[in-house]
Order: C-alpha cells, then structure tokens, then sequence
C-alpha cells in the first residue's frame, strides 16, 4: 500500500495547535485546537512558531500556498478568518489558566481526524497529508466550540477509518 508523508504545514499546524492547547488548560490537543493553529497559519501569524522550527523561505512559501487552498476551502473573507481565529481563541482561553508548554499528545478526537485525512488524501492521489486534508476533515466534523464563529463545513462525508492507517508516516504518534 502506497505510504503518505506528513506535509510541513501539517507539522507547523501541530506546533501551534500544542502551544494554543497549552495556553487553554488543555490535557490534549484536540481538533479545535488544530482548527484554531489552521486560522492562524490562513491568517499569516505564524512567524515566531516557524522561525523556532527553523523553516526554510521554500518550505514558508509552500505553506502559504497550501493556506490559500485553506483559505478557498473556508469561503470566508480575510476580515471573517481574522474575526474568527480572534474569537475562538479567546473562547478557547476563557476562564482557564494555561498551563506550562509542553509537548501534549493529541486526543483520541484529533487521532481519528488524523486518520480520516489520511484516507481523503489517499482517495486523492496525493502522497502528502496537507493541512487542506486536514481543515476539509475537520471543518465535516465541525467542533462544537467552534460553530459559532465558523459559517463554514463540508456536507460531503468521506469513507470511515477505524485506526491509523500503516501508510501514513507519523513519527509524533501520540
């Protein structure tokens, strides 16, 4: 079976989804926290996660690329994924104290995405899970934190995966 690699907007996405996690009192990372770091990357403030990853001006310029397919997938205006990101974050904050950033692993919730994501990418014939596969996944299983602030999802479902597929490479599987 054909094997997939995570693409490096998926893995800047992971990072900022830990670190916002972090900062909402989270045990987990869940799917609104990878929700929230894919408006953050749309919305082009990712440069202090991206310069402590030490991405390359090539690798910056393919995640933007791959966040204007995002941008395109949400059908929202700029001022509308800025508003949002804004007040999810802050929803995600409210009355929590954040925590010290750790590395968390991502809940059973955000596996599943994950897995799902997987599969449409397969189905696509691509060999790399972007972060569009992943916004696509989570956007047809919307957060529930999230639906006030996102117009946005997909009505179309893909075909259910059970576990994590061997064809994706995950290094970080927890």
């Amino acid at each position: 079976m054909k094997r997939i690699e995570i693409h490096p907007s998926v893995e800047l996405a992971w990072n900022i989804a830990n670190v916002e996690a972090c900062l909402a009192g989270s045990p987990r990372i869940e799917p609104v926290h990878f929700l929230l770091a894919t408006l953050i990357i749309i919305d082009g403030v990712f440069e202090e996660i991206a310069d402590t990853m030490k991405l390359s001006p090539e690798t910056i310029r393919e995640i933007f690329d791959v966040a204007a397919e995002c941008r395109d997938l949400l059908q929202m205006s700029d001022d509308e994924i800025t508003k949002a990101r804004r007040a999810l974050r802050q929803s995600l904050r409210e009355g929590v104290e954040a925590e010290e950033l750790v590395t968390l692993h991502r809940s059973g919730e955000s596996r599943f995405i994950f897995q799902r994501a997987g599969r449409r990418t397969i189905d696509a014939g691509e060999d790399r899970l972007t972060m569009v596969h992943l916004l696509a996944e989570i956007l047809q299983h919307m957060p529930s934190e999230a639906k006030p602030f996102l117009k946005t999802s997909l009505v179309a479902p893909q075909k259910e995966v059970e576990e994590w597929p061997d064809y994706i490479v995950d290094d970080r599987r927890n």
